[in-house]
């Protein structure tokens, strides 16, 4: 995994988590990274109006970020979005990580656009399988009441008055998940208001909610009624319109290439009305009075009429400290919000002692009390805002192990105008946690003057059964493409569990008292980069690594001598082993192998004296005689002297634009008996793209292979190798390969062979293959990995050397079979391979070949980069048959 040191994170992920009771789904304040007088600004846009909106998509990047911020940021409505899925089933375009991994990546990247266009994130159980072409294969894969649920769920907790889908729920989306978010998005709208309806939920403390409104955004303004959302509004808080907010927030999904230009200028986003026709509506909201008086009237004439006063009286107030806000005088404000403050307060005691009705019917008072709650921490926030109160909170180390200690320094700064009464200043933790103060409180109540700083130290002590800091999803099994729910409602549907160690503040200003939250972090400071922020991990005090993950054995039935000689080889695997323990750790290793298995060493004494200290070690693995094809288990485990077990491993997914995320991996392998042979004495070069395991499989096929950067094709000797391969995307990803491309197209003219992997659509019709060649829109894909292959020419060299392949080569792939896919192509290429998804026409692209002067000249669409690192046997066959085109014998 790539490691980058992490921006500074923003400080309220721990008031992200949901409540299954009436309090509102995420909390306070929404992580962001306005500080100073544009957050006070923003906080200041928030109160009054309660209004919230609920967008629902399929994806990662499926959002329509210019209505989140325009709505979030301009209007101050709570504003989520709902992806049903992580994105795990996309391609990579920063690193090498796939599936879940690159899931966790872009959940990641939702949570750093958020922070830009001011919405919260949720997420449903669905597991991005991969591309599919209808809603029903995809209901095939997430059961269609699971995924609703979610949906359902989500609205109930966060309760939005209007509901917006990205896509319609028809064949005209495209993608088969959008096309079940489409559909997904119009049933929960329905169904979340019944009570009948997932009453299980009201077991856990929901509640129904029936949403106002059900609205689709188009992305292009088709003129043809419904209401209009101007984004392209210059914000004068902000220095940048919405539109442009939304750019720099798609930014952020840069595994997606989504970076674009921030142009200035009118724009618009077109909504229109899905649930009923509203040809009268001029906005989203008209009609709907959001202000928590209307929402008391409700109540009816039960309603207090103190309450209903306060209310009115709250609703006037908040527009004369709007128009008041002075940036270069916030403290100016600070009378006013304790006003506004205590007016919720007095209205939220008058609804305490409030008749709730039961939870499967109609109950404005708990609904209003949703509402006002949610307000009063909006007030809280901006009070806090506007008398600079600020909460931080250092440890003193990043990683921690169970049965650690460790110390936190806690600091309330009071950077505003006005005294503090602090009566708390202390950690948040597990229940089992202990902590111990190590600066002793002169008082219960400390005073802090404008301008001081209160520090406090605490000892932390970590239970020897911590558990390791993991995402909540990942920590069981799938149930097939569903994630498994944790046993805690409360976790569900969050991108990620809040951390684990916290620091609290309750502090009074002007008459009214304010509780802070703040997450505590690890502090790196370097002389090249200055000050970062980075989250503590409760990781274990052993980490295993086991390499290679997949590893080829051919069998004797394979063709060539030197592949057959290998079956009584032993096979290399390197573990690597970690600690993060303060006193170091020490143990025996070994390997845990299938029957009639034996390594050497059997098991090799460790000692790691220090904490950070890694060691690599090498068993060689020596198969039963006469072993058949088939794959065998491998697994490293480390016993401590303690008696304690480890078994797996951790790597940080860390890069510089999103959160630091640990991603757990069983120190496990697997080894595949093949019958695969490939031709000796090749010589292989690859090119990065956008990231695959090519090398990886290249070294099981015991191949050697040259990396060469794109930077050096220019004087790279090409003619040092046979074979010449092209990572995913590499004429995308590496802006110097289209300008070398020449000296590629010159290595196949006097006899190299080129392979390149699947390009999109800056590829077709260009200039960078020997022969025409063209990508239709949307472009040709088999997305079915069972779909049937037909071999249109059984005899050429690509498939029947040094490996016959047949259609059994094609059984047990995953995800799909291939995309982009040439929909034409010059008739000096030969196409090898036929295949469809179901009830769709044979496609013949995935699989060109061409003669060019005295070389070869490859293109495959064929899915390579993801059976490769699965271990998939007819797909190392295949690709053993193409490396070795280089040396092939004439036809």
């Amino acid at each position: 995994m790539r490691k980058i040191r992490s921006h500074r994170l923003t400080a309220a992920l721990a008031l992200l988590a949901l409540s299954t009771t009436i309090a509102p789904a995420a909390a306070q304040v929404p992580e962001t990274e306005y500080d100073g007088a544009a957050a006070l600004g923003l906080a200041l846009r928030r109160l009054g109006a309660t209004q919230r909106v609920l967008m629902i998509a399929a994806h990662p990047d499926d959002e329509n970020t210019a209505v989140l911020s325009a709505l979030a940021l301009g209007a101050g409505a709570d504003v989520a979005y709902l992806s049903l899925t992580r994105g795990e089933g996309g391609q990579n375009g920063i690193g090498a990580e796939l599936q879940e991994a690159l899931g966790v990546i872009r959940s990641e990247e939702l949570l750093a656009a958020r922070r830009l266009d001011g919405a919260r994130q949720f997420f449903t159980r669905a597991y991005d399988y991969g591309f599919s072409k209808s809603a029903d294969e995809a209901f095939r894969k997430w059961p269609a009441d699971s995924i609703l649920a979610d949906a359902v769920a989500v609205i109930r907790r966060f309760r939005p008055d209007i509901v917006v889908a990205i896509f319609s729920g028809t064949p005209a989306d495209g993608h088969g998940q959008h096309q079940a978010a489409g559909i997904v998005a119009r049933e929960a709208f329905r169904a979340a208001g019944d009570p009948n309806r997932f009453p299980e939920q009201l077991a856990q403390g929901l509640r129904p909610h029936q949403p106002a409104r059900l609205y689709r955004a188009l992305w292009r303004d088709r003129g043809d009624g419904g209401v209009t959302l101007q984004t392209g509004t210059f914000d004068l808080l902000l220095g940048r319109s919405y539109h442009q907010i939304a750019l720099a927030s798609r930014g952020r999904h840069r595994s997606q290439d989504m970076g674009r230009a921030l142009t200035p200028g009118p724009q618009q986003v077109r909504l229109q009305r899905v649930d009923r026709d509203d040809p009268a509506a001029t906005t989203l909201f008209a009609g709907l009075d959001t202000t928590l008086s209307a929402r008391a009237g409700a109540l009816g004439r039960g309603a207090p009429a103190e309450l209903t006063k306060l209310l009115r009286e709250y609703d006037d107030v908040v527009p004369t400290i709007r128009a008041a806000f002075n940036p270069l005088d916030p403290g100016a404000l600070v009378p006013h919000l304790a006003r506004a403050v205590a007016l919720l307060e007095r209205a939220d005691q008058l609804l305490a002692g409030a008749t709730t009705a039961p939870a499967s019917g109609t109950d404005p008072a708990a609904e209003l009390r949703f509402h006002l709650a949610a307000e009063l921490d909006d007030a809280r926030a901006a009070l806090a805002r506007a008398g600079g109160v600020l909460l931080d909170a250092i440890a003193s180390s990043e990683r921690i192990v169970p049965g650690q200690t460790i110390e936190a320094e806690l600091t309330l700064w009071n950077g505003g105008a006005f005294p503090l009464a602090v009566a708390r200043l202390e950690p948040d933790l597990p229940a089992n946690w202990a902590v111990t103060p190590l600066d002793r409180a002169a008082d219960n109540v400390v005073s802090l003057a404008p301008g001081a700083i209160l520090r406090r130290r605490f000892r932390i002590a970590i239970p020897a059964d911590a558990e390791p800091t993991e995402p909540y999803y990942l920590r069981a099994p799938r149930d097939g493409d569903l994630y498994r729910w944790p046993a805690d409602p409360a976790l569900r549907g969050l991108p990620f569990e809040p951390p684990t160690l916290r620091a609290r503040a309750r502090v009074d200003i002007a008459d009214r008292t304010l509780d802070l939250a703040r997450e505590i972090e690890y502090r790196a400071v370097s002389s090249v980069d200055g000050e970062s922020r980075r989250p503590l991990l409760v990781v274990p005090a052993a980490s295993l690594e086991l390499d290679p993950g997949i590893a080829i054995l051919p069998s004797k039935a394979a063709a060539s001598r030197k592949a057959a000689q290998a079956n009584t080889t032993a096979l290399r695997f390197t573990v690597r082993i970690t600690t993060d323990a303060p006193e170091g750790i020490s143990g025996t290793l070994r390997l845990l192998l299938p029957p009639g298995w034996t390594s050497a060493p059997g098991s090799i004494p460790v000692t790691l004296a220090r904490p950070g200290e890694k060691r690599q070690f090498e068993f060689q693995v020596t198969p039963p005689a006469g072993v058949e094809p088939g794959a065998f288990p491998v697994r490293a485990t480390f016993e401590a002297a303690t008696g304690a077990r480890y078994d797996r491993g951790y790597t940080l997914i860390d890069y510089h634009h999103i959160r630091v995320r640990p991603l757990y991996r069983e120190a496990a392998a697997t080894i595949q008996v093949l019958d695969v042979a490939v031709a000796d004495g090749l010589r292989v070069a690859y090119i990065p793209g956008a990231g695959d395991a090519i090398p990886d499989a290249l070294r099981q096929l015991g191949v050697p292979v040259t990396i060469i950067a794109p930077a050096d094709l220019a004087t790279a000797d090409l003619s040092n190798f046979h074979t010449v391969i092209l990572g995913i995307r590499a004429y995308e990803h590496q802006p110097e390969l289209p300008r070398q491309n020449r000296r590629l197209l010159e290595y196949v003219e006097r006899g190299g062979t080129l392979i390149v992997q699947y390009n999109q659509y800056r590829f077709s019709g260009s200039d960078l293959a020997p022969y025409p060649l063209t990508i239709a829109r949307p472009h040709d894909r088999v997305t079915d990995e069972t779909a049937p292959v037909r071999l249109l020419d059984p005899a050429h060299p690509i498939l029947s050397w040094p490996n016959r392949i047949t259609e059994r080569d094609f059984e047990g792939w995953i995800q799909e079979r291939g995309l982009y896919f040439p929909r034409t192509w010059d008739e000096r290429y030969t196409p090898l391979l036929a295949m469809n998804d179901p009830g769709e026409s044979p496609l013949e692209g995935g699989l060109l070949v061409a003669r060019y002067g005295k070389g070869t000249y490859v293109y495959t669409g064929l899915a390579l980069f993801r059976q490769l690192p699965a271990g998939v046997p007819g797909a190392y066959r295949l690709f053993a048959n193409l490396v070795s085109l280089g040396v092939r014998p004439e036809r």
